[in-house]
Formats: structure tokens, C-alpha cells, sequence
């Protein structure tokens, strides 16, 4: 009798789980992203790309030293005029070295790319 009372209670809570609303996927989500450039108040600009993966292009003239994403959920990489490649895996801040100018980016859910990281490589 105990292992059918355990059992109902099992099958109820999935029950219950399967019909609950889900959460909005994270790849239909924005990520806000700044990009900063050197200086006691520097300058910066903000983007809010996808959380999907597709590449972005930056049409912006600032000479970026540091690029922060405010969200845990994924990972974010950037391409320089210069060559340099700036990756975030969750949220934060990392140095553009040397700092350059910005022209792509792409930034990726972990819900839609699991493990091993293949999305922003």
C-alpha cells in the first residue's frame, strides 16, 4: 500500500509539471550587451541582439575595451576590426585586447546549445 501511495503521488506531481505553462525559450530572448570604451567616464553603446545564435553585425566607430553581458543563461562572443576575438561565457565583464573597434558578434542560450559549448565557437 505505502509503494501505491508513493507511486500516485509520483505520477501526480509529473502530471502536474507536464501541464504547466513553460517559460519562454531563452533564444527568443534578448541579451543586453555594453560595450565600453577606455577612460575615468568612458564612452559606451548598448545592443540587444538574439539569444539564438545567429551572428549580428556592429556598425559602431568606438574603440571597445570592454564588453559586459548581463545575463547568466548563455555565452556571447565578439569579432574585432583587428582580429581580436572576445568571448562571455555567462554574465560579465571581459577586456578587448588590444581594444578595437567591434564589427560582429553572436550570443547563444545554453537551452539551445547544451554541452559541449558549439554554438559560439
Amino acid at each position: 500500500m505505502k509503494l501505491f501511495t508513493v507511486s500516485a503521488a509520483l505520477l501526480l506531481a509529473a502530471l502536474d509539471l507536464a501541464s504547466a505553462t513553460p517559460a519562454q525559450p531563452l533564444a527568443r530572448q534578448a541579451v543586453v550587451v555594453t560595450l565600453e570604451g577606455a577612460g575615468p567616464n568612458p564612452p559606451s553603446y548598448t545592443l540587444t541582439p538574439s539569444f539564438d545564435g545567429s551572428t549580428f553585425t556592429i556598425d559602431n566607430p568606438l574603440s571597445v575595451s570592454h564588453i559586459n553581458v548581463n545575463t547568466a543563461e548563455g555565452i556571447c562572443t565578439f569579432h574585432g576590426i583587428d582580429g581580436a576575438n572576445t568571448t562571455i561565457i555567462s554574465e560579465g565583464t571581459e577586456d578587448v585586447g588590444p581594444p578595437q573597434v567591434q564589427v560582429s558578434g553572436r550570443c547563444c542560450a545554453f537551452s539551445c546549445i547544451g554541452f559541449p559549448i558549439n554554438c559560439c565557437g
